[in-house]
């Protein structure tokens, strides 16, 4: 996929505004979505770290860095209304959970897509505003999730594939 066809994708699905949980710009559905529908298409440049915020982790040894219309705003929630599936060129999509209603803010589980926190991570130190009914307080990754929630996602086909040979 060319980043200009995953930038005029999204900008037709997701407007971006302020988080109403006060963490900082998101995205929120431009039109209702139904259980299934690809949300946004996540690209950016590669690199092989993770950053203290913003890269999105696509394999064990591998993150990229998204840009306004590519997923820098992907926000997390305990209870997200979307998961991850990963496409063919690496790069994942953000797929509804449910169905989404038009203005409602776009969220997914960090867990669906990071396997650990470095040391730098902000989200180590972020306490969880997401809301929902199942909201931990704290955001996780997916090493930190017992292993029935781990083989729960895995089963369930929600998380970012390499997660699956883990």
């Amino acid at each position: 996929m060319q980043e200009s066809s995953v930038v005029a994708f999204n900008q037709k699905s997701v407007d971006c505004g302020k988080s109403p949980k006060g963490y900082g710009r998101t995205y929120f559905a431009k039109h209702n979505f139904q259980r299934g529908d690809i949300i946004i298409h996540g690209f950016g440049k590669i690199i092989n770290h993770q950053t203290s915020k913003i890269s999105v982790q696509i394999s064990l040894n591998k993150h990229y860095l998204p840009t306004k219309w590519s997923g820098r705003y992907w926000n997390h929630s305990c209870g997200p209304n979307c998961f991850i599936r990963t496409r063919s060129d690496g790069f994942p999509d953000l797929v509804a959970l449910k169905d989404i209603n038009k203005g409602e803010e776009i969220t997914y589980g960090y867990f669906m897509t990071e396997f650990s926190w470095s040391a730098r991570a902000q989200e180590r130190r972020i306490v969880c505003r997401c809301g929902t009914k199942k909201c931990l307080k704290k955001i996780l990754s997916f090493s930190q999730l017992d292993y029935k929630h781990q083989c729960d996602l895995k089963k369930r086909k929600i998380v970012s594939s390499y997660l699956y040979h883990l």
